[in-house]
């Protein structure tokens, strides 16, 4: 059997890419993304959060928040999932 350039992949993958986290993220900055996805489950009704992610983080950062997407996303995502009624 012989070997084509067709057959071969070269896959590179660093396992020691250094992850960026806060030290600790402010409960209250938690609590107003929650709130912020909660609310704009209304605006995006029907739609999945994965769908409006995009508009949620620019309009995150019109709000004049200052905490980072990647550290918030998961609360914002469970508000907008959990609706104005649980939050």
């Amino acid at each position: 059997m012989s070997r084509n350039s067709d057959d071969a992949t070269d896959l590179t993958i660093n396992l020691f890419q250094e992850v960026v986290q806060p030290p600790s993220i402010d409960p209250a900055s938690l609590r107003r993304a929650m709130r912020y996805g909660a609310r704009a489950q209304s605006q995006y009704r029907g739609r999945e959060f994965c769908d409006v992610e995009t508009e949620l983080q620019a309009g995150w950062f019109l709000r004049g928040e200052t905490a980072e997407w990647e550290w918030v996303r998961a609360a914002v995502c469970i508000g907008y999932e959990q609706g104005p009624e649980e939050v």
